[in-house]
């Protein structure tokens, strides 16, 4: 199971208030969805998306809908998940399924270097990826009950880049999302 949570803090808080949960239970081997689920409080807005994967037919349920997938369909997170358990020489450049919100896409690591990130005092080694999101179909328009973090990462004008501890718990250190101009940092707070 992995969880994920969007929120913010401060200044943004007053101007933009997000509260975004995300929960994902995967096949540990296969690293495909069985069940995903997203609380969205953005803003004006809030709401609730939640699917399943069925095995007789090989779909996913979404509130009713289905979508045909195949059975190691992943997502963002199950990609964050394998990302952190799978070597570079396994993951570079191999294109995997990917849903997102009920939309087809193919997802891939690429392995750009071994980089050194520092967090307060220490320094850690780590796997420096880039990964390409593309959608399978010409996708024009995302859910209705899509959000803003889930709006975004798959956008094409997006470069996205991953930082996982090479040695040791092989942890997320540091991730980057670079769209419109903005740079946008997510950084382990404590090694």
């Amino acid at each position: 199971v992995m969880k994920f949570n969007t929120q913010t803090i401060g200044f943004i808080q007053n101007i933009w208030s997000v509260d975004n949960h995300y929960r994902t239970e995967f096949d540990s081997l296969s690293f495909g969805v069985r069940k995903y689920t997203k609380n969205i409080q953005q803003g004006s807005y809030s709401g609730i998306l939640n699917c399943k994967y069925d095995s007789t037919d090989s779909s996913l349920t979404y509130d009713g809908n289905l979508v045909s997938v195949p059975d190691s369909i992943q997502n963002i997170f199950t990609l964050l998940a394998r990302v952190s358990q799978q070597s570079p020489e396994y993951l570079d450049a191999k294109w995997f399924p990917m849903d997102h919100d009920g939309e087809l896409y193919s997802a891939r690591f690429l392995w750009a270097d071994t980089s050194t990130i520092s967090i307060a005092n220490s320094t850690i080694l780590c796997d420096h990826y880039r990964l390409d999101i593309k959608a399978q179909d010409d996708v024009t328009s995302t859910p209705e009950q899509s959000d803003y973090f889930m709006n975004n990462i798959v956008s094409p004008e997006v470069i996205r880049q991953i930082w996982v501890e090479k040695y040791g718990l092989r942890r997320i250190i540091q991730a980057t999302v670079k769209i419109y101009g903005i740079n946008i940092i997510a950084k382990i707070d404590h090694v």
